[in-house]
């Protein structure tokens, strides 16, 4: 079902990345691979998807940052597929990765899905991934998770890094299209035996922006609550501001907070760097870094020498925030 709030797992059900599952697909033969995206565009329903089409192995470390919880996270996701498995009491007292190799050396698939990986920060989860990309040379690893906690450790990592030299091959899922988006909700409403009109389609369509997690929020708050659209669209923003929020001050920590939200709220309207530059007291080349930050991490984008927050509730969320 379109508008299920769960990831998806059936490629039947993955409306609109056949071609991202196919390239997933095409790199995964020969390298580790990084999905990303905002949040919200469908990167854990397509590497779900993915992980039950190729018998995979799906981990989610939602909330997860220590060895420990990796190494039970790990052993809970393998144990249902490794007949008889119980952990060698010997090797808990080794290093983690002893442990973690171990589990690992049993699992049948070549394929094992990270999910929400970007908590995970520990040098001796890198160490441990660095032996395992040394020592497995036919082991696939899939990340995703919030691009802003990925960038740093994984795909921007310091020289001092186990990891540097070892960058995963990106996949960028993007949000959909205009027609994908109609497409989309259309379909959604038919498989619940509802019509949406022309003028709440065009309304939905324009104020998400492709996003699909916020359109099937909105399409199950419609459809499956039976709310009105004007309860549905508050109960889908109040929902993605909450979400943004604990999000942003995450980010925010140990940065400049009253700068970053100065100019994010700046970026809620496209703009010049010649108009940014202008309406903050910092020289360029703090500018310039602060900027290219948010691109990195993907709140926000430049087109035609604009930059700009492409995400509408990300903007209701910023606007929220406390200097």
């Amino acid at each position: 079902m379109l508008f299920d709030l769960h990831p998806k797992e059936n490629l039947k059900d993955l409306f609109g990345r056949e071609e991202e599952f196919k390239e997933l697909e095409r790199l995964i033969k020969t390298e580790w691979v990084v999905v990303l995206g905002r949040r919200m565009v469908g990167k854990t329903s397509l590497v779900k998807t993915f992980a039950k089409e190729k018998k995979g192995v799906y981990i989610n470390l939602m909330g997860i940052n220590t060895v420990d919880g990796f190494i039970d996270a790990l052993y809970k996701a393998v144990s249902p597929i490794i007949k008889n498995y119980t952990i060698d009491l010997k090797l808990v007292n080794i290093r983690f990765y002893r442990l973690a190799e171990d589990i690992i050396s049993r699992i049948p698939s070549n394929i094992i899905i990270l999910d929400e990986a970007q908590e995970l920060t520990s040098i001796h989860f890198h160490r441990f991934l660095k032996r395992i990309w040394d020592t497995y040379t036919d082991l696939r690893i899939v990340f995703t998770g919030s691009m802003m906690g990925l960038y740093k450790h994984l795909i921007k990592p310091s020289s001092t890094s186990p990891l540097y030299g070892r960058t995963p091959a990106q996949l960028i899922l993007k949000p959909f299209t205009k027609e994908q988006s109609r497409k989309f909700l259309i379909n959604g409403f038919r498989e619940l035996n509802m019509e949406i009109t022309e003028d709440e389609l065009e309304k939905i369509t324009l104020l998400f922006n492709g996003y699909v997690g916020w359109l099937t929020y909105y399409g199950n708050m419609r459809c499956i609550r039976k709310l009105s659209p004007n309860e549905a669209l508050k109960k889908t923003i109040d929902e993605g501001v909450k979400i943004y929020l604990e999000e942003l001050e995450n980010f925010l920590r140990n940065r400049r907070r009253d700068l970053y939200i100065k100019i994010l709220r700046i970026l809620t309207i496209p703009s010049r760097w010649s108009e940014i530059k202008s309406k903050v007291n910092i020289n360029s080349k703090v500018l310039r870094d602060i900027l290219n930050t948010l691109l990195n991490t993907m709140m926000i984008e430049k087109s035609n020498e604009l930059y700009q927050i492409p995400d509408p509730i990300l903007k209701t969320a910023i606007s929220k925030l406390k200097i």
